[in-house]
């Protein structure tokens, strides 16, 4: 998922550190970072083509994923990189970078959406996702950005016009590339992780003196599932908290004046979305861009008067659902995984265990973000997007709008 999608399962998460600190210092989590599996090699990188990126990442994965079904054709298409090639080329093109913990399957209903309506797309793996939560502890920042940056030199030489779309974390490396590279022609940000809703994050670089890990692989039944990983060592963390502060210093910089899409929930418990579309509207000063909320309410400072903004309600009861959540923007409700009718529910565990249990019997529920408890509903997290198809339909037709 998302930013940190690994911890949302406690009660009190309001974000990945506002649970991991209180598990720390309570001292209610033995730490033995001597249990954990030693890290990989990192992935090569510097490869000539796209092709060989896939072939690598392929071969790469093949040997150091920790597989946790007896499907690992089905896993290994989750994490790998993929390309989407149109039938009748746009000349546009866009590069996909999934969130942090998560994997490219993040962007693959995107992905095929406007590859059917001509645009090469891309989804990439960022360095240290995709096989086991271990390989994350030698990965910097550098090794992200790098990624980014090769990969969007490479798809530069085959598209006219050349987009970057980012989830949560990968919103920071879209923000941290297009301002650095004027190759960009623009950004697709989905609730971009450049602000969380908690500070407890500055305290990393003192907690990593201690600790590889707050929560162990082997705590996590080793650490992740299908889809992402379900814990991070801290040097992970430490990466992400690099992106986020490199993104916002560009952000509260100089103007970006390329066209962006911007997609915020207003009741996203990971991302600040009250704190950064007044920023973005700001600063992203382009009569092209879009920004879409998906609330009732305005955050302060936002200007409800902008023509480039798109407010639609998070509260659909025809579809029993409450509130938008993070992860819930990316998929479309055919996903088979997180659809309407999907096979993965996420019951919250915020909820009495009369309604979790409910929840687990696959029985109708409602939907909402991780901390939902508003009307007496059993509640499941929501994973998929009812908007799905006008969110993508603006997007394209914005796209194809710019001179």
């Amino acid at each position: 998922m998302s930013l940190i999608h690994s911890f949302q399962s406690k009660r009190s998460s309001i974000g990945l550190l506002s649970v991991l600190f209180p598990i720390l210092l309570t001292g209610c989590s033995t730490v033995n970072s001597s249990e954990s599996a030693p890290a990989t090699t990192p992935m090569p990188h510097g490869q000539s083509s796209y092709e060989q990126y896939l072939q690598d990442a392929q071969e790469w994965m093949g040997v150091n994923r920790r597989y946790v079904s007896d499907n690992h054709d089905e896993e290994l298409q989750m994490h790998l990189p993929f390309e989407y090639r149109p039938q009748k080329p746009n000349g546009k093109g866009i590069l996909m970078i999934h969130g942090f913990s998560d994997s490219p399957f993040n962007f693959q209903d995107f992905g095929r959406y406007f590859a059917d309506r001509g645009y090469l797309v891309r989804g990439v793996l960022i360095p240290g996702h995709g096989t086991k939560p271990e390989d994350m502890l030698n990965v910097t920042f550098d090794d992200w950005d790098r990624m980014v940056e090769e990969q969007t030199k490479l798809m530069a030489q085959e598209v006219d016009e050349l987009y970057i779309a980012g989830f949560s974390a990968g919103g920071n490396l879209a923000v941290h590339e297009a301002y650095e590279n004027s190759a960009v022609d623009g950004m697709i940000l989905f609730a971009p992780a450049l602000a969380i809703r908690t500070k407890l994050y500055k305290m990393v670089p003192v907690v990593s003196f201690f600790t590889d890990w707050l929560i162990e692989p082997e705590d996590r039944d080793g650490g992740l599932n299908r889809f992402r990983y379900r814990t991070v060592p801290m040097q992970a963390l430490e990466t992400f908290t690099d992106s986020m502060e490199s993104a916002m210093r560009r952000l509260q910089g100089e103007p970006y004046t390329k066209p962006v899409m911007v997609v915020f929930a207003e009741n996203d418990t990971i991302v600040d979305s009250q704190k950064l579309l007044p920023m973005m509207q700001e600063k992203f000063t382009s009569p092209y861009s879009r920004f879409v909320w998906y609330g009732d309410h305005l955050p302060e400072g936002a200007v409800a008067s902008d023509k480039r903004l798109t407010v639609l309600t998070d509260f659909l009861p025809e579809y029993r659902i409450r509130s938008f959540s993070h992860l819930g923007i990316m998929f479309s409700p055919e996903n088979p995984w997180y659809g309407s009718e999907g096979k993965q529910r996420y019951c919250l565990r915020g909820q009495s265990d009369a309604k979790r249990d409910y929840c687990h019997t696959g029985k109708p529920v409602w939907y909402g973000s991780w901390r939902e408890d508003r009307d007496g509903h059993p509640y499941a997290r929501l994973t998929f997007n009812p908007y799905f198809e006008q969110q993508n339909e603006l997007i394209d037709n914005t796209l194809k709008s710019i001179p």
